[in-house]
């Protein structure tokens, strides 16, 4: 090793020791100062960033458990038929509760008798200034003889409007179904054919309710549903007057969804069974028209 080299390596191992010599105890002091603080942000910052880590944690939970909610109620809309179905149900149902308590309350006697109204020959009543019951009897003419009772009073407007109101639920639900329909509103005249059909399947209209769902089905271009009405009523009600119509709609509507063979088969049963209806002749077009 040559004398340069072996000067400047002394050059840097003494180094240190002369930094630290210019280093006094007060700068020292000064600069652990400055540390400790720096310790101190940073350790005050580490529990800020703790605290707001554990915020937005109970935050998350909450969004989650209010996307849970949010998922349950969409999932019981869905199953309900969504909000409007909903709203038309329970308007069904409420007119429905009002037809019954009317009938009830006809059943029930709770509306007034026009034969208990005072005046009517043969009928206790009360005496207007004592308050107490009074048999009235026939008036008796000159001759001695009882003259003749009165004619019944006519029934009084409240009572005929009581009567008027024992309507029939079932029919009240099939005539909103028909008006509906006949105001090209398909969606609210299916919904209450379908009510129909499933509150009242004994009724002596259901067939024309599932005809008649049919009808709205392929209105509304849902052809494959509409067959599947129309066959309820080829199927459940072969005598009903719906079911030569119901015949030729199913075949239409197969001819819609392109299954030919299906329709072919549909028109000729119908040709078959009802000879004389005017659906068929009706079907003898379609099948000429379609070359089935």
């Amino acid at each position: 090793m040559d004398l340069s080299t072996w000067g400047r390596n002394l050059a840097l191992l003494s180094l240190p020791l002369m930094l630290t010599a210019c280093v006094t105890t007060g700068e020292h002091n000064a600069l652990q100062a400055q540390v400790n603080q720096i310790n101190r942000q940073v350790s005050s910052s580490q529990t800020n960033q703790a605290d707001s880590w554990s915020q937005l944690m109970e935050m998350r939970q909450e969004l989650s458990e209010l996307r849970g909610q949010i998922d349950t109620l969409n999932y019981a809309l869905q199953r309900a038929g969504g909000a409007q179905k909903m709203a038309d149900t329970l308007a069904v149902h409420d007119r429905a509760l009002h037809l019954l308590e009317s009938q009830m309350a006809l059943d029930l006697q709770l509306v007034p008798d026009p034969s208990a109204q005072p005046g009517v020959p043969g009928m206790t009543g009360t005496d207007p200034l004592t308050g107490a019951p009074v048999q009235q009897t026939q008036p008796v003419t000159g001759t001695g003889s009882v003259a003749p009772a009165a004619p019944a009073a006519p029934a009084t407007p409240a009572a005929t409007a009581q009567q008027n109101q024992s309507v029939d639920m079932a029919q009240a639900l099939y005539d909103n179904g028909m008006q509906s329909f006949n105001a090209r509103q398909y969606q609210a005249a299916l919904r209450s054919f379908s009510d129909f059909t499933k509150t009242y399947p004994k009724n002596k209209l259901v067939s024309n309710a599932w005809f008649w769902q049919g009808e709205c089905q392929y209105q509304l271009k849902n052809y494959a549903e509409a067959a599947l009405a129309y066959e309820n009523v080829i199927s459940g009600y072969p005598n009903s007057v719906k079911a030569p119509a119901s015949y030729l709609k199913q075949g239409m509507a197969f001819l819609q969804l392109d299954k030919k063979a299906a329709a072919k088969q549909r028109l000729n049963e119908l040709v078959r069974k009802f000879p004389k209806a005017p659906e068929a002749t009706r079907a003898k077009q379609v099948i000429s028209q379609n070359k089935l």
